[in-house]
Formats: structure tokens, C-alpha cells, sequence
């Protein structure tokens, strides 16, 4: 195994033999990692507790990605669930994740992650980061691990600085903005990776093994258009983090297959005068709700609100991919005074009073917000929101018909959620999809090796978080929650522990 002493190896006569351009620094490592998110920093720590050398390489001036924004992992039949006396078994989650993607994933794979979804957990916990377990709505069960704040540090802010100092005191080398650009390739085998820094010197890094671990592709409109079905118009990131599915592309240059791109979508209300992720947003996907299309018409049962992927593909399916949240005075001082049946993840938790509620739609409609409207009446409220005052009211009269006699004859939501919005004025919110992330991308083996055309592991090449196809079907397993950010670390732990037996 090579040493740390040839991290900054200097053989440009070398290079210009090997690289497509001559390079302005050459360094020799046995494993580069390309992203510095949570799964990067998993492969790239226990790759160096291993006893490897790696570097890992990172575009934006910071790490951790939408890691760093991110809540909990998904975990079965960990202490925590242990001490909780959740009785959840890696079988039967496997079994229900596999049925909820209508068996269009790759089974070995989720098999291998749900099998080692616990030792995840115990993993972190061995590297300082504790949690604490929740239950995200009555439709999942218990098995979100939510990140405990660290210092000053919250949710995944804390898991990042925490494998960011390990992998330093491991000997882990940072570039921070210094883009991978191009896979050093021949022969079914990477070898390393040119690079960039941000004053445009070229690098080049000589390693037997790399990772793609570079995010996705959720801030690039042209890949989200070419790679998927959605309207990256209408469907919008949740963060500008600057992914651009670099690590996917780099490797579909070099013939890796790929499957199953697409967005992990969820509700947002949008239009003027609306914060972020703050009471209108909360009050948005309360299951009481009345939701509308532009026709105004009523589609669905609004207690899908209860699992965001769901939510957000009802609405994404409607007309401009729209609807208009509806509720009335009672709704508002129900939120305000009891809190909402629905949260928001641990950023408005369930239960949470909505005491600035009120204060957050009159600023809304003082900049006449295209997104929030109010009316005293039915008819009124049609107008304001632009639909059909004869089908608006009819679809109205018949929610309220339903709520009185408790029995929704049309998309029979449960009882409990029906309350009649018959009480003061009525408000709408505008809701569209918007996504978290990517999800989809490369084809990888259980050992995490990104695969060719032909099915065959590319040496040298591993990938994964939501780089990675086969884990979905056509909408995030949030019954799983923390899927995403759970798989991220499993599969970085994975990557790093392949490549140490490749490269020993």
C-alpha cells in the first residue's frame, strides 16, 4: 500500500505521457474521493482507518453537501429501537421496501443495506455522533435516527464536522474547490482523476481507487430535462448546493450504466412573500386541507400529505403541476392554539403552534403574494385564485358534506382528518413539487463497483449515496425514512472497505 509521503508526488514528464493536458500538479495517493458529502467522508475515513492514503476532492468551498442540511438515517434493529422496544425486523422492512417499488430496485442491494442499516448507526456512534429516534407520521414506522446537535453543530451539520475532523486525524487530504473534471481511464480501469482548482491550475491525482460521490444532479436543469420526466421549470431544488451530476457524467464518458433518474420530490407553497420551510409551508400540508387543481377540482385524498414523496407526486400530476391548499379561520386557530397534525420533518415538528402564522399570511398578501390568497366567501375565493366558480363551490359544498356526515365518499380520507371549512374567512396556498435531491445514476454491485455496459465492475470505480441507481422506483421510499442519508453512509463504509481488500 502506498504511503502518505506520496501525496504530493511532482512527475509532470510522467503525466504528459498519460493525460489528456499537462498538469500543474501531480499527486499520488491509493484512494481519490470525488465529493466531500456524507458518503465521501465515509469512504474516505474508513478507507484511511484502513491505512490508505486518500485525498478527497471537493467543488464548492465547503463539505457536506445537502448531507449537511439533511435530519436522520434510516436504521432497522438498532439500540435505539432496542431501547424503544420497536419491534421492526430487517425482514420485514426488506420486504416492505421491495413491495413499495413494485420490485423495480435492486434487491441484493437494499437486502445488503438493510442488513447493515444498525451497524451504520453503531458506526457513527463509534465516531462521536449520537441520536435520537423518532417517528416521522402514523404512516412510518419508527425508524428515523435523527442527528443529535453537536456543539453549535445541528441535525447533519454535526454528523459532517464529526467525520471531517476523524478523516483528518486519519491523514485524510482536502481540496476544497477543486472540481474533478475527467476519469483517467483505459483498459476497463481508472486509475485517477484530472482536476481543477479554483485558480485553474490543473491537477492531476494518481490512485488505484476512486469514488463518485459528487451529490447528483439536482441544481442542473439541463440534466434534470435530458436524465429525467420533470419539468425542472416547475420542479425547483430545495438548496442552490451546486449539484450538477458531474460524478455521474464522468463516468457515463467512460461507459458506466445507469437507471432510474428521477427527483425525491416533496410539497412546498410557493409564490411571493412565503419563508422557507416556516408556518405557510407547515400549514400547506396539514392533512385537514382541501386541495384543489387550477380546474378547481378536488384530486385526491389530502391526507397523502403524511408522506411528502406522495404528496408532491398528486400535486406534480395536476395541470402546471399546481394545486391551492385550502382552509378556513377554524383551520388557523387550530394551528395556532393546538399545533399541526403534520410537521415538517424536526424542522417544524408535529405539534408545533403556529403562533406566526397569521402574522406570516398578512405579510403575504401585503405584497398581494401570488401564492397566498384569502376571501370571505367561496365564490370569492375562486376568483382571487383564478378557477371556475361553479366547480370550485361544488367541490367545496361536497368536502364539507363529506366532513359533516364523517365519510369521504369520494377519496374516503379518514374521518378524523375531515373538519368542515365552514368557520370565518377561507385562505388557499399555492403548492408545487419541488425536490430535496436527485436520486438515480449508476448501476453499482453490492461492493459498491460501478458497473459497464456489460455488467462487468469497472476496476477501480465505485460509487455511491444518490449517485446510485437501483434503490428507488419511481418515488423515495419515505416509509424508510432516512433511506437516503442511511444508504449514503453505508455505501461510502462499503466503498472504503472494498477498496482496502482490492488494494492491500
Amino acid at each position: 500500500m502506498k504511503t502518505h509521503t506520496k501525496l504530493m508526488t511532482f512527475t509532470i514528464a510522467i503525466l504528459m505521457s498519460t493525460c489528456s493536458y499537462a498538469a500543474d500538479k501531480i499527486i499520488s495517493t491509493d484512494v481519490v474521493v470525488v465529493g466531500g458529502g456524507s458518503t465521501g467522508l465515509s469512504a474516505a475515513l474508513t478507507a484511511a482507518q484502513g491505512g490508505a492514503s486518500v485525498v478527497v476532492l471537493e467543488k464548492n468551498p465547503y463539505l457536506g453537501g445537502s448531507s449537511a442540511f439533511a435530519e436522520g438515517l434510516f436504521a432497522v434493529e438498532s439500540e435505539y429501537q432496542r431501547a424503544a422496544s420497536h419491534g421492526l425486523t430487517k425482514d420485514e422492512a426488506f420486504k416492505h421496501i421491495i413491495e413499495f417499488n413494485h420490485n423495480k430496485i435492486d434487491n441484493s442491494l437494499i437486502r445488503n443495506y438493510v442488513n447493515k442499516s444498525a451497524d451504520n448507526i453503531a458506526w457513527l456512534n463509534e465516531q462521536g455522533i449520537d441520536f435520537r429516534l423518532i417517528q416521522i407520521s402514523p404512516e412510518e414506522p419508527r425508524v428515523w435516527h435523527i442527528i443529535e446537535d453537536r456543539e453549535h453543530f445541528i441535525h447533519g451539520g454535526a454528523l459532517i464536522t464529526a467525520l471531517q475532523q476523524k478523516a483528518k486525524k486519519a491523514g485524510v487530504k482536502f481540496l476544497l474547490r477543486t472540481p474533478a473534471k475527467k476519469l483517467i481511464y483505459s483498459d476497463n480501469k481508472v486509475t485517477g482523476v484530472e482536476a481543477e482548482d479554483h485558480k485553474g491550475n490543473k491537477i492531476v491525482i494518481k490512485a488505484e481507487a476512486v469514488v463518485i460521490a459528487t451529490g447528483g444532479f439536482g441544481n442542473s436543469k439541463k440534466k434534470i430535462a435530458e436524465w429525467t420526466e420533470y419539468n425542472p421549470e416547475t420542479f425547483l431544488p430545495a438548496l442552490p448546493l451546486n449539484k450538477t451530476g458531474d460524478g455521474i457524467q464522468m463516468a457515463k464518458d467512460i461507459g458506466a450504466k445507469t437507471e432510474g433518474e428521477g427527483l425525491m420530490v416533496y410539497l412546498a407553497a410557493r409564490g411571493a412573500g412565503i419563508i422557507p420551510m416556516q408556518g405557510i409551508n407547515a400549514m400547506s400540508w396539514q392533512p385537514t386541507n382541501l386541495w384543489v387543481n387550477n380546474s378547481g377540482e378536488r384530486f385526491t385524498n389530502e391526507a397523502v400529505a403524511f408522506s411528502f414523496g406522495k404528496a408532491a407526486n398528486s400535486v406534480g400530476r395536476q395541470h402546471g403541476n399546481m394545486a391551492w391548499a385550502i382552509f378556513d379561520d377554524a383551520s388557523v386557530d387550530y394551528a395556532t392554539h393546538k399545533g399541526i397534525d403534520q410537521g415538517i420533518g424536526v424542522i417544524v415538528p408535529t405539534t408545533t403552534k403556529l403562533t406566526g402564522l397569521r402574522t406570516e399570511i398578512d405579510n403575504a398578501l401585503a405584497v398581494n403574494s401570488d401564492g397566498v390568497k384569502t376571501a370571505s366567501s367561496i365564490e370569492a375565493l375562486a376568483k382571487e385564485i383564478g378557477v371556475p366558480v361553479d366547480t370550485l363551490k361544488k367541490n367545496f359544498n361536497d368536502y364539507n358534506s363529506y366532513s359533516e356526515n364523517g365519510y369521504d365518499a369520494q377519496f374516503v380520507k379518514d374521518h378524523k382528518w375531515l373538519r368542515p371549512l365552514n368557520h370565518g374567512n377561507l385562505y388557499a396556498i399555492k403548492i408545487m413539487p419541488n425536490h430535496f435531491t436527485s436520486i438515480g445514476g449508476l448501476n453499482i454491485n453490492t461492493k459498491m463497483q460501478v458497473l459497464n455496459q456489460d455488467n462487468q465492475p469497472i476496476t477501480g470505480l465505485y460509487a455511491g449515496g444518490v449517485e446510485v441507481g437501483g434503490l428507488y422506483g419511481d418515488t423515495y421510499t419515505l416509509w424508510a425514512s432516512g433511506h437516503a442519508y442511511g444508504f449514503a453512509i453505508h455505501s461510502g463504509r462499503t466503498a472504503g472497505t472494498s477498496i482496502l481488500k482490492e488494494i492491500k
